[in-house]
């Protein structure tokens, strides 16, 4: 027998929620999850105040040191950036030396800190330790002066030259004792790394002052045996004198630019030229010159007038003829002259450049015999010098190391402080309470992003596409609640559901299933049939889940025969369908044959044993497995007018739900809608979703316990 599928209707658009961000989503969140949010903000400050009551009360003392020592300037050459940023590095390695490792072992050593355990791990015994047994650590030598150096704590302003020494404790007398002593220890290590740089340099002078005396008497010895070999009593040396060089070398650059003249005048006279000759040898014959060439011209010009015999010219000649010969006598005459004075300077250059030569000779080797002389001399000078600044130098050492002071000075002791300087236990609480809050914010969002269940329709419908037929709340014995509390808020919700399954269709047969155990459905079936039985409808519930069985348990059949046994031949329907003891309801158990359950439920036995059914009772409810569990669920399911998906409020994951609705839709199932269960009454009516309404104290006067 063939069931017709009533299709599956339109669903009306869901009214659009709001967007997670907007502040009253976010208002509406935090009242969902007001648990975690209450628990994280009285953790987070009962944490910090227990903290705070281990810890007790710390003091700082609080001492200024001025470090302004007189050669820690930069050089004045320097620009000025670069030498504040030198100033600050040095003042800040006086910080690095006050809280360094040595100086926090003669701390912890002068204030015997070693048997206090606020600074001795060894000495703390916490409580955890006498539970939880342990081994025996190594002890550490360095573990009093690590912990001596967390509580010292060393600043220096910006810019400036004061260093604040700071130690805190939970003793105030032991913070200022311990600031005061790390100031002091800093002072005397001043003093004393000056006075020992101080023996240091004299120790230093003096050897080498020794050495020096050493050396110069050496030099002494050698001098004086040098001047002995040498023939020279000390302060009369006979040698020739740079300035007897210097004469002799300038004589013969004259003489050799004499001669160069006189050679040049005799080399113009002997090439033929008159008038460079007269110029050059005899200046003084250039009249005699002029006038003889006159006459040249004059007798030429009367030459050519009035012939070679003209009486004038005759004359002319005769006198032209004399001119010549007094200037050629003339002219030997000087040339002889000119010769012999070239000869001289010659004679002169050449005397000259062997006195020079016998001049540097002797300079050698007067040289050679006195400069080990003057090496020893001047040595002997230059040693002299030296010890007679290392003799003032020791002198000034010497009156320094009885001035000796450090560079710094204490401007503030520190003083017993009058208030504890932490904790801040109204900053911290009030900090903690805030972090506790964002915390608590923080991990409602986690939880909100975490949590993939459903938990209000709309929620179910916008996921899925179903309408949401009900909310169904968890209360005790809720199969009863159709009997013993008809107004109650359970029962109106069951009257909910079945309005909603009549206005797809008014179907006769509806499967009740669910994604995974434990939604609820076969609760929801049985109150709901006894509910539709008790307002006058003949309704037949049968329990289809073949292999987890509970219509036994519910109504005590006492393992009557049932669905399996009718569909297996092994039994009448007339026999298997028994009453209700508490209700009008017929119910239909699941039966004995378990065993191949799929093939009965694929036989033609069970459209027959439906269509049986719906002859004989207005209304067939099937309790079918869930969708994952069975494939008997997906044939039960499709034999049926309708099917109703039970989702468990905040429990059932939505990629589960989903995936069951894939599977009933797949199985050609007339999945009509959803229904929530299980609902938590409380917690939804705070979550103010719209459909918690009916959860409000307001609506009270409707339903009755």
């Amino acid at each position: 027998m063939s069931v017709s599928l009533i299709p599956r209707p339109e669903l009306p658009a869901w009214p659009a929620a709001r967007g997670p961000g907007t502040l009253d989503e976010q208002f509406l969140l935090l009242r969902r999850r007001w648990l975690s949010l209450l628990l994280t903000l009285l953790l987070i400050p009962a944490a910090s105040w227990m903290a705070l009551t281990l810890l007790g009360p710390r003091y700082t003392a609080t001492g200024i040191i001025l470090y302004d020592p007189v050669d820690a300037a930069p050089p004045g050459d320097l620009p000025p950036d670069l030498g504040a940023r030198i100033q600050d590095a040095v003042v800040a390695s006086q910080a690095d030396i006050v809280s360094s490792l040595p100086a926090a072992r003669a701390l912890a050593a002068q204030l015997n800190l070693a048997a206090d355990p606020e600074f001795n791990p060894a000495l703390r015994h916490p409580f955890w330790s006498r539970l939880l047994p342990s081994k025996p650590r190594k002890p550490d030598p360095d573990a009093v002066p690590d912990a001596v150096r967390q509580a010292l704590a060393v600043t220096i302003p910006p810019g400036s030259n004061v260093l604040t020494i700071a130690f805190t404790s939970t003793d105030p007398n032991l913070a200022a004792a311990a600031a005061n002593a790390a100031m002091q220890i800093y002072l005397d290590n001043q003093r004393d790394q000056a006075f020992a740089d101080l023996t240091s340099e004299e120790s230093w002078l003096a050897g080498h002052e020794s050495d020096l005396q050493a050396q110069l008497d050496a030099t002494e010895s050698a001098l004086a045996r040098a001047r002995a070999a040498a023939g020279i009593v000390t302060g009369e040396q006979v040698s020739i004198t740079t300035e007897t060089a210097s004469r002799l070398a300038a004589s013969l650059v004259d003489a050799r630019a004499q001669l160069a003249m006189a050679q040049a005048r005799l080399i113009s006279a002997g090439n033929g030229d008159a008038a460079a000759a007269d110029a050059a040898v005899a200046p003084d014959l250039m009249p005699m010159r002029a006038e003889a060439a006159d006459l040249t011209a004059q007798t030429d010009a009367l030459a050519r007038e009035y012939g070679p015999n003209y009486p004038d010219l005759v004359a002319d000649r005769a006198k032209l003829a004399a001119i010549n010969a007094a200037l050629g006598a003339e002219t030997g005459r000087e040339l002889a002259t000119a010769k012999a004075e070239v000869a001289a300077d010659a004679a002169q250059v050449a005397t000259l450049a062997a006195a020079v030569t016998a001049a540097k000779s002797q300079s050698q080797a007067q040289d050679a015999d006195t400069g080990p002389i003057r090496t020893l001399e001047q040595r002997e000078t230059e040693q002299k010098a030296l010890l007679q600044n290392m003799a003032i130098q020791a002198d000034q050492l010497a009156q320094q190391a009885a001035l000796t002071k450090g560079d710094a000075r204490i401007l503030s002791a520190a003083s017993p402080p009058d208030a504890a300087s932490a904790p801040r236990p109204v900053r911290i609480m009030a900090a903690s309470v805030v972090l506790g809050l964002c915390l608590g914010v923080l991990l409602v969002q986690l939880e909100e992003h975490l949590d993939t269940s459903f938990r209000s329709g709309g929620a179910l419908r916008a996921e899925t596409r179903l309408a949401c037929f009900a909310l169904v709340p968890e209360i005790a014995q809720p199969m009863r609640v159709p009997l013993t509390a008809p107004l109650s808020l359970y029962a109106e919700q069951l009257r909910a559901l079945r309005t909603s399954l009549m206005a797809t269709g008014d179907p006769r047969i509806i499967a009740i299933t669910a994604a995974r155990p434990g939604e609820g459905k076969t609760t929801l079936t049985v109150a709901l049939a006894r509910a539709l039985a008790s307002q006058g409808l003949n309704v037949v519930a049968v329990d289809g889940d073949v292999r987890q069985p509970s219509f036994d348990a519910i109504f005590r059949l006492g393992g009557a025969a049932g669905l399996t046994d009718v569909l297996a031949g092994h039994a009448r329907l007339d026999d298997i369908v028994l009453q209700d003891p508490e209700s009008p309801l017929h119910v239909i158990a699941a039966g004995a044959q378990t065993r191949d359950a799929l093939s009965l439920f694929l036989s033609p036995a069970l459209p027959a044993l439906l269509a049986a059914l719906r002859q004989q009772h207005d209304i067939i409810l099937l309790d079918v497995p869930p969708a994952f569990a069975l494939a008997e669920a997906r044939v039960l399911a499709r034999l049926a007018d309708a099917a109703l998906l039970c989702v468990r409020w905040g429990a059932t994951p939505r990629r589960v739900v989903l995936a069951a609705m894939l599977l009933l839709h797949e199985a050609q199932v007339n999945l009509v809608g959803a229904t929530l269960t299980r609902v938590h009454p409380r917690r939804h009516k705070n979550s103010g979703f719209p459909d918690a309404e009916i959860y409000q104290p307001r609506y009270g006067g409707y339903f009755r316990a």
